[in-house]
């Protein structure tokens, strides 16, 4: 009895689609645990409180997720500084839009050896956590912020109001900056989150 043989292209075909199959599982997968992400997924305007002055807070929330490089490097030492980007815009017909409000909420993620915890550091509180996992849960809420003072801003007026998340990374060592140009993994920024905003009189009441 005899046996047909394969041709050698064949095999040679077959091996080359393997390989490529495999690089491609190996490529996805280390996509799938170096990718950062970060997204504003809720934010409000809210009048603030006595005995603050008279204006609005902001209150929002991110979903923020580190990659394996940002991971390595936090628990490597490197504090990581982010911020949270706040906007108020007023449209004019006759020109470009009008820049209201600008303002930064900073905020610095850091581990610290000697007690084995992640420190978060915002301009309202520091906070300790176990866990990586917990400190960035605890970054990703901000609250009570105080974006708009009354005399900045026109009762009644429509505007439009600007959110996002970012790292900074012209606070990177220089060859982290260096890095952070050719892999995406560093750009941890969300998109600007545009919402409507009109602020009413009996809100301050």
């Amino acid at each position: 009895m005899k046996f047909s043989q394969a041709h050698p292209l064949s095999w040679m075909r077959i091996a080359h689609g393997l390989f490529g199959l495999l690089l491609l599982s190996v490529l996805a997968v280390g996509f799938a645990q170096q990718d950062s992400i970060t997204r504003v997924t809720a934010v409000k305007l809210e009048p603030s409180k006595p005995p603050a002055a008279a204006g609005w807070n902001l209150a929002a929330e991110f979903d923020i997720e580190l990659g394996h490089k940002l991971r390595e490097a936090v628990d490597r030492g490197l504090p990581l500084q982010f911020a949270v980007d706040f906007k108020l815009m007023r449209s004019r017909w006759y020109w470009v839009d009008e820049e209201v409000v600008s303002t930064t909420y900073p905020l610095s993620l850091s581990y610290i050896a000697l007690t084995r915890t992640y420190r978060v550091v915002t301009p309202a509180n520091t906070y300790n956590a176990p866990t990586l996992e917990d400190a960035m849960q605890y970054m990703t809420k901000v609250r009570d912020w105080g974006v708009i003072s009354r005399d900045r801003i026109n009762i009644g007026q429509p505007y439009q109001a600007q959110v996002r998340f970012r790292l900074l990374l012209t606070e990177l060592p220089k060859p982290f900056q260096i890095s952070a140009l050719v892999n995406s993994e560093w750009d941890l920024s969300s998109e600007w989150l545009t919402f409507d905003f009109t602020p009413k009189r009996e809100a301050l009441k």
